[in-house]
């Protein structure tokens, strides 16, 4: 008895454990069912342990995705002998919702695995076959899938520590870790130690062509690591990627088409993947923005000092003036500007002198 009584906290810690790692999985990936077709040049790598690998990478992204952005239906995985690719229903006859994917990795190379398998599934994320095909930013479709190689690959070096597909899976995480830092993020062709945009300025006319020949994935990752930061600080931000643009316009229109598409709570993440490219999405929508927020019929200094506190403490009153899911600097100063502009509007006008030459004056006296 004395026994139990020592072990019943570890009991109930084994307990915790035991539901995240049956429960979680099953209830966030409740509506997508995934299969792995038999293969031999998967080599010693089990179908059973493939299927347990490719559902926790993708548990990583449906737990961050809102329901109504959660991917469901039916996906199949099935070894392609050329490259890794994604497939739409309309590509092989398959039902609505129902999607393909190809990986080259023979055996048991899981970190491989997980590298190949993130990169598609963020195509299916993308709503590949609606913004893909023909579209000139289709190297930026590349680039984002290429972060959700690393993040992924980086979040399973985490959460494996106490949420692995299987216990003795949990000694491996550092094996994906590695992979993401230094086989992906290392390699000196992912380098770029310019700006975001410097980058967009070096490279963006030519990986709009096709027949430029410039196209690389390294070379695409080099502005998408740059993101990197939002995504691991932020990983709700994967909802504004289901609702990417489908713009054909230079990124400078892209962003902005992005920016006015999504949910209000996801336009700050569309906003600092915009600013590391050095452009701005928010300026052409604060004419229409009201910055009265104590709704006393002016914009003045009271409004300037209600969301200054806002940055820092609860409030009662709407202190996030442009709707992009947090209170932070930029509404202080849009309520700034607007309380210039109302200052500059109540001002006495001054009687306009019209100058008129000397000329001009001797005919009058005449």
């Amino acid at each position: 008895m004395n026994l139990l009584n020592q072990m019943r906290p570890y009991l109930s810690k084994i307990s915790v454990y035991l539901l995240l790692l049956f429960l979680l999985p099953a209830i966030t990936l409740a509506n997508l069912n995934i299969t792995v077709e038999p293969h031999r040049s998967w080599g010693n790598a089990p179908t059973s342990n493939i299927k347990a690998l490719c559902e926790n990478v993708v548990l990583h992204f449906q737990e961050q995705l809102r329901d109504e952005f959660k991917i469901d239906g039916k996906l199949t995985i099935v070894y392609t002998p050329n490259r890794p690719i994604a497939w739409y229903s309309w590509a092989f006859g398959g039902a609505t919702n129902e999607y393909k994917i190809g990986l080259k990795v023979t055996g048991t190379f899981w970190a491989q695995f997980s590298y190949q398998f993130a990169h598609e599934f963020c195509h299916i994320m993308l709503n590949h076959d609606n913004t893909h095909p023909n579209n000139p930013n289709i190297w930026f479709y590349e680039a984002i899938c290429e972060l959700a190689n690393v993040w992924v690959l980086r979040r399973m070096g985490e959460t494996w520590s106490y949420r692995p597909p299987y216990p003795n899976w949990a000694g491996w995480r550092h094996n994906l870790t590695d992979y993401a830092n230094n086989s992906v993020m290392g390699r000196a062709a992912s380098q770029y130690a310019g700006t975001g945009a410097k980058w967009l300025d070096e490279w963006e006319d030519s990986m709009r062509r096709k027949e430029s020949g410039v196209f690389s994935y390294q070379r695409v990752a080099q502005l998408s690591y740059k993101f990197l930061p939002i995504f691991e600080e932020n990983p709700e931000a994967w909802n504004a990627i289901r609702q990417i643009s489908a713009s054909k316009g230079k990124m400078s229109e892209f962003m902005k088409d992005w920016y006015n598409k999504v949910d209000s709570q996801d336009k700050r993440f569309v906003e600092a993947i915009a600013k590391e490219m050095g452009i701005s999405v928010s300026a052409d929508t604060i004419v229409s923005i009201n910055a009265d927020v104590n709704d006393d019929g002016y914009v003045d200094l009271s409004d300037v000092l209600i969301v200054r506190s806002g940055t820092q403490h609860t409030s009662s009153y709407d202190t996030d003036v442009n709707n992009d899911g947090i209170t932070d600097e930029i509404d202080v100063l849009i309520v700034k500007a607007k309380a210039v502009e109302t200052i500059a509007a109540a001002a006495p006008s001054k009687r306009k002198i019209k100058l008129k030459t000397w000329a001009q004056l001797k005919v009058k006296r005449r």
